[in-house]
């Protein structure tokens, strides 16, 4: 069975042009993998600079209607753009952010009105803006339905107080457009019930933030953001009041991998059973090993389910093909627990030289140090734990239905 997507000319052709756009604004030097993760803020302002200019061409979201600001492009397109920006990074060239993000434009985009998606909508979909989704907070992580955080209206305000953790991917000294914020407007309503959203501009007193230093903060930098009686103009609320729930599952919807992914096929795995070949250990290559040999074909498959797993959901997306309740989580759940697997197998094929961060001496670029580090980091949109939860619940096995 072929599984690969064939291209026509015409989008052969549209691939020139994406190349040509990437050489001229690519940087030309290599750099670490860690580097092009957590990068400084002349990098994150060149990003956004990219991202605009993504933008103006429709490129940033590609796959989003025109009318908002995006694209409107093919399957084909779509595809051409990820493979291009991958392979730009897999040779170890920053280009910055190359599309846009879906955990902050599906609320929006679903139950935003006109106006809030020409404030807001719009922008995001051109580059414009970015803002941080301020979702977990202390005391509520995979249940966020048992968030603290209030707003209470006073007029044409809403007086916003809690404290977000995990948030963000900014250096310091770049804040974000707004904050993507869930709070309690009627403490007395059930939960699911009881939930507002909003969109709150950044600078408003009574925000603060502060850095996190995390051992697996390897996206990006890391905030804790608090806001003490934060007056957020009303109409920065999204959707309807107390629908907050909504919107928030919009959200957490493509976050749990249910609009798919446009991922190509993984150069590191090849790079790591061709550096496997190519090194020698007790006069042999790591490779001779069977047992080595059991685990890289492994990982091989493995990685190939969750790459066709996010091409079927978002061509099923694309096409507005009706898809069963739990195919989003199901990916989710697999890239969650193939992770923890990846970095564990890394360890036990090159042991502790895959932890080194050395300039001179880490492999394959940093990617493998950066990959054992990421393996323990299963907790964004919920534990695996939590994944096959929402699974049960969508075949009918748990108390509800809902579609994940």
């Amino acid at each position: 069975m072929d599984f690969e997507y064939h291209y026509t000319e015409e989008q052969e052709e549209f691939r020139k042009e994406v190349r040509a756009f990437i050489e001229e604004n690519a940087l030309t030097g290599p750099i670490s993998f860690d580097t092009g993760m957590m990068h400084s803020a002349e990098m994150h302002w060149k990003s956004r600079e990219i991202a605009r200019k993504l933008g103006a061409k429709g490129w940033y979201a590609p796959n989003y209607p025109k009318k908002y600001g995006g694209g409107g492009l093919d399957l084909g397109r779509c595809l051409i753009l990820a493979e291009e920006f991958a392979r730009i990074s897999q040779e170890g060239r920053w280009i910055g952010m190359s599309q846009v993000s879906g955990i902050l434009t599906g609320g929006i985009g679903a139950y935003g009105t006109e106006e809030q998606k020409q404030r807001f909508f719009v922008p995001l979909l051109k580059g414009e803006i970015i803002g941080w989704q301020c979702f977990t907070e202390p005391d509520a992580g995979s249940d966020e339905a048992a968030m603290k955080s209030t707003a209470v209206r006073d007029g044409d305000v809403f007086i916003i107080n809690g404290d977000k953790v995990f948030v963000g991917e900014s250096p310091i000294g770049c804040p974000p457009d707004f904050l993507y914020w869930p709070a309690v407007t009627d403490p007395k309503a059930p939960r699911h019930e009881n939930l507002s959203a909003f969109f709150i501009p950044p600078d408003l007193p009574g925000i603060h933030y502060q850095p996190l230093n995390l051992f697996t903060s390897v996206t990006g930098q890391k905030w804790e953001v608090i806001c003490e009686d934060v007056r957020c103009p009303a109409d920065c609320m999204i959707g309807e009041l107390n629908k907050g729930w909504l919107v928030t599952q919009a959200t957490l919807a493509l976050e749990h991998g249910g609009g798919g992914s446009l991922v190509p096929r993984s150069k590191f795995i090849q790079d790591l059973i061709d550096y496997c070949k190519k090194t020698m250990r007790n006069g042999q290559p790591i490779s001779s090993d069977p047992l080595v040999q059991d685990l890289l074909v492994k990982l091989y498959m493995e990685y190939q389910v969750s790459r066709l797993w996010g091409l079927r959901n978002f061509a099923m997306s694309e096409h507005q093909i009706p898809r069963v309740p739990y195919t989003g989580t199901q990916t989710l759940l697999h890239q969650k627990l193939f992770d923890p697997e990846l970095g564990k197998v890394l360890l036990d094929l090159l042991g502790p030289h895959g932890l080194v961060l050395d300039p001179e001496l880490q492999l394959l670029r940093g990617q493998v140090e950066y990959n054992i580090r990421h393996g323990d980091c299963t907790h964004p949109g919920g534990t695996p734990e939590i994944q096959k939860i929402w699974m049960s619940r969508a075949l009918g096995l748990g108390r509800s239905t809902e579609k994940r």
